[in-house]
């Protein structure tokens, strides 16, 4: 059986590996490969990804129940000692390495997205880099996709604890994104939290809908400033990244920032992901969305 590695990502977190990840994954259901991803370390325990006993023991197990960002000091030391792996794989494995980096960040297209250009007569493949992409790859298979990346029972009993008797209510997701977006290109993806409150009521009133009608649930990756969403039914996680990716997706809508995250858990729920605008929101784009569609307001997602 062919095999397909997964041997680098482009250095992101949680939902940039992903989004490259079950793109990847579609193409070795496509081809009827097997795939392993070593690079996925830092999040494989949060998702019944069956793997071999080596790989768990010296990638995957060390970082389970670890939340800390790439910043923390774990991931900075099992990034680095994991880099000398990847050195010598380009080494050893030079003529079947599979590459999407480029200066451009072009999208490097997959089957069956495209008609299939790769070396197919070579029993193991190794992929680098993070723009793999494979748009119609992920719809055919998103039973497949969704059945391996479930999260562990943990996960799905922390999230399901977290909504108790909101289940059943008209909850929409609201994802924030703070840290790094400060200062990334200048602030210019940053939505201050009075900001989104506006787009909050400007969304009740989309749907027409009160504010005792509708429960949002807040997930963010910095403090929340609760005097700014006064009023409203909401509740805040503060579980880790696996915890809220999942949390948003079990809600009927997404209103967010403009990043991988809150479109991820959109395609996982196949629900709306609405993005947060600093000028005037274009809800007339949104009046006919109700599943998860490429948005075009979603710059920050390579398709």
């Amino acid at each position: 059986m062919k095999k397909i590695i997964i041997l680098k990502h482009g250095g992101g977190e949680l939902t940039n590996q992903l989004w490259n990840y079950i793109s990847i994954y579609a193409y070795a259901k496509e081809i009827n490969a097997q795939i392993i991803n070593p690079s996925f370390f830092e999040y494989g325990c949060n998702f019944n990804i069956k793997c071999s006993p080596i790989l768990n023991l010296l990638l995957y197990k060390p970082f389970a129940n670890y939340t800390k960002r790439r910043s923390g000091l774990k991931r900075q030391i099992w990034r680095n000692m994991y880099k000398l792996y990847v050195f010598l794989m380009r080494i050893f494995q030079k003529g079947s390495i599979v590459s999407s980096i480029n200066s451009n960040n072009t999208v490097y297209y997959l089957p069956p997205s495209i008609k299939d250009h790769l070396d197919t007569t070579k029993n193991t493949l190794y992929f680098e880099g993070w723009l793999f992409r494979n748009p119609e790859g992920i719809k055919k298979y998103r039973k497949e996709i969704l059945e391996y990346f479930k999260p562990i029972p943990k996960i799905e009993k922390n999230v399901e604890h977290f909504l108790g008797k909101n289940i059943n209510k008209h909850l929409v997701g609201v994802h924030i994104r703070q840290g790094d977006y400060k200062i990334f290109k200048d602030g210019r993806f940053y939505i201050e939290q009075k900001r989104v409150r506006e787009i909050m009521d400007e969304y009740l009133n989309f749907i027409k809908k009160s504010h005792s009608e509708v429960v949002f649930i807040i997930t963010s990756d910095g403090q929340i400033d609760e005097k700014q969403f006064m009023g409203l039914q909401y509740k805040i996680s503060h579980m880790g990244p696996v915890e809220d990716l999942f949390l948003l997706s079990k809600t009927k809508t997404i209103l967010g920032s403009d990043s991988s995250f809150g479109n991820l858990a959109s395609y996982f729920g196949d629900i709306p992901h609405i993005v947060f605008n600093k000028e005037k929101m274009d809800w007339n784009y949104y009046s006919d969305k109700n599943k998860y569609f490429k948005n075009k307001y979603c710059t920050m997602v390579h398709y």
